[in-house]
Formats: C-alpha cells, structure tokens, sequence
C-alpha cells in the first residue's frame, strides 16, 4: 500500500468516524469514532491489498476505506448498545 492510499484510508476514516459521531447521541465518543473509523478503513485495505483483491485506483481504496470503517463502527456501536443493557 502507498504512502497516497494510507492517506485516503485516514481520510475516508475520519470522515465516516466524524459521520458516526454526528449520529450517536454520545458526546464523549468523537475520538472513539475517529480512531474506530480509521482503524477499520486501514485494516479492510490491508487484508484485501493482502489478498491481492483490490487494485491500486483511486476509487477501488475510497470504497474500501468507507466500507471497512463503516462495518467496523457499526460493529462498534452494536456492542456498545448491548453493552448498557
């Protein structure tokens, strides 16, 4: 992975993350999201970058990037919903 996707990853992270933030009710998780996002976004394109599944186009690592910190903050936010009950 080039040093340009890395930046796209974290740049697609900390917008999903800012997204994730704007829509859960917490006002102390901003840094939670942002963190949770741009680990997910990095960590889907480097397995599937791994896996040699996606290729090196713009687009094919902004997808990756909003799909991979997507799953992982909803996932996130599942188990913190689970977790107050």
């Amino acid at each position: 992975m080039t040093a340009e996707n890395y930046i796209l990853a974290i740049v697609a992270g900390l917008i999903a993350g800012w997204i994730a933030n704007l829509m859960s009710k917490s006002r102390f998780s901003f840094p939670i999201n942002l963190f949770v996002g741009i680990f997910g976004a990095i960590l889907l394109n480097f397995f599937l970058r791994s896996a040699e599944k996606i290729d090196n186009h713009f687009f094919s690592v902004l997808w990756v990037s909003l799909a991979g910190s997507s799953v992982l903050l909803l996932l996130f936010h599942l188990t913190r919903r689970f977790e107050r009950r």
